[in-house]
């Protein structure tokens, strides 16, 4: 199997070397026909040559993509199976972010950032305008939630946000995003800054586009969780990955999209089916289905020269059929909005069974709830009837001790009575006696001096 690192008949002066090659005849048939003065011949000739080339400008232009450069690489191999244009400046547009999230993985393989670390969104990165992950100022989130809205949703808010955490500010960041380009060897590429948006002298190419992928992949593989994810919600907004091979194309997991007016529309796209895995790059076609159709037909004609049979992918290009390319471009998105349904209605039922979960449960717990409030007072009751005997005891306890004080009062008068010789004295005293008893426990009266008297004596 040949395998060719350049396609002959690719570049874009193609079509006019195929419209032109068969004009020499022509010139040929018309010189008798000016000598001969037949001015009819001589236009007839040139209505053939006409005739006859266009069907060999067409065959042409088919076995090129109908974009302004490209490249495919088989990394089972590291051999360029196709490439088109591939030095022609092309603006990266949203591309960009791949050399940005390479960056950023780069630090945190260092140990100078990690997934888990919040960052904050400051005013710039949430007023970047452009494709957005739709981030609020103030709003904390991981490293991790922003590398996954660079990825999926093209992020531009998400792309500064990065690149403060990271560089400290974008212009630093911007210069580890060129450094990091120059040590991948990509020659033709300057960067001005983190997401791609237009920008004075910022350009890059098919070749260091296939170049920085080729290097990204080989280092972090894992990356491809971002890329494959087909679409992300934050903040209550969806946003969907915008790359037309995923759940399209058989074996397709990343890697990125990317738009802006002066490059087209361009694409890095990686597909792998068994052990061969084939790494695609367009760059500026004129439409999304363009972008999409050609990337798809460069990806099956690879793995078809893969596989054998001798044809170099430009062969195979003029050989496919329009339904051998040809993609849903909703698909995506038809798929995350049902998603989102369904996760809704799931959610939704979710909370309808919690909360009849939760009625029976307080239904059920109601009588349990009386029993036990009953069970409280009883217990409550049952701990005040010792307190409240004993200090019924206590107080029984003191009013017989009063009782025996006054006995025993009564007793030393009468013994005193018994030893005083005149028992009128005597009789006055008990009388007195009797008379301060009665005074003290006649109605109306204050009990409180006695009452202290009594816990006195």
């Amino acid at each position: 199997m040949r395998m060719h690192s350049t396609v002959p008949g690719h570049t874009a002066q193609c079509p006019h070397h195929a419209a032109t090659q068969p004009a020499a005849p022509a010139t040929r048939h018309t010189a008798p026909t000016v000598t001969s003065g037949l001015s009819g011949i001589v236009l007839l000739a040139l209505a053939v040559a006409l005739l006859l080339t266009a069907p060999m400008a067409h065959a042409s232009t088919h076995e090129t993509l109908d974009v302004r450069s490209a490249m495919l690489l088989d990394m089972s191999t590291g051999r360029i199976i196709y490439e088109q244009n591939a030095d022609e400046p092309i603006p990266p547009a949203s591309l960009t972010k791949v050399l940005s999230m390479f960056v950023t993985l780069d630090q945190v393989r260092a140990g100078k950032a990690s997934l888990k670390d919040t960052v904050k969104v400051s005013r710039r990165a949430f007023s970047t305008g452009g494709s957005r992950m739709f981030l609020k100022q103030g709003e904390t989130l991981t490293l991790n939630d922003l590398l996954e809205g660079m990825a999926v949703s093209s992020g531009n808010d998400a792309s500064v946000a990065t690149a403060e955490y990271i560089g400290g500010n974008v212009d630093n960041f911007v210069q580890m995003m060129n450094a990091k380009a120059r040590a991948l060897g990509m020659k033709n590429s300057v960067f001005r800054n983190p997401h791609g948006l237009p920008a004075a002298g910022q350009h890059t190419t098919a070749r260091d586009m296939l170049t920085l992928s080729r290097a990204y992949l080989a280092q972090y593989p894992e990356a491809l969780r971002y890329h494959s994810t087909r679409f992300i919600k934050h903040n209550k907004v969806i946003t969907t990955n915008k790359n037309p091979l995923l759940g399209n194309c058989e074996g397709a997991d990343g890697l990125k999209t990317g738009w802006v007016f002066a490059s087209g529309y361009n694409l890095i796209s990686t597909v792998k089916r068994g052990k061969t895995r084939l790494l695609a790059v367009v760059l500026g076609a004129e439409t999304t289905r363009a972008r999409a159709q050609e990337v798809n037909r460069l990806v099956e004609a690879g793995f078809r020269s893969v596989a054998g049979g001798g044809k170099s992918v430009s062969t195979l290009l003029a050989d496919m059929k329009p339904a051998d390319y040809a993609l849903n471009l909703h698909k995506t998105n038809s798929e995350a909005y049902a998603e989102l349904r369904k996760t809704s209605k799931a959610a939704k039922s979710r909370k309808t069974s919690v909360a009849a979960a939760k009625t029976s449960e307080d239904a059920k717990a109601a009588p349990v709830q009386k029993k036990s409030k009953k069970k409280k007072a009883t217990a409550t009751a049952e701990k005040a009837a010792p307190k409240a005997s004993k200090t019924i005891a206590s107080k029984s306890s003191a009013t017989s001790g009063n009782k025996a004080g006054a006995q025993s009062a009564r007793k030393a008068v009468a013994k005193a009575e018994d030893q005083e010789p005149a028992p009128k004295a005597a009789k006055k005293k008990t009388s007195s006696t009797k008379s301060t008893a009665d005074k003290t426990s006649a109605p109306g009266k204050k009990a409180a001096p006695r009452e202290v008297a009594d816990k006195q004596g």
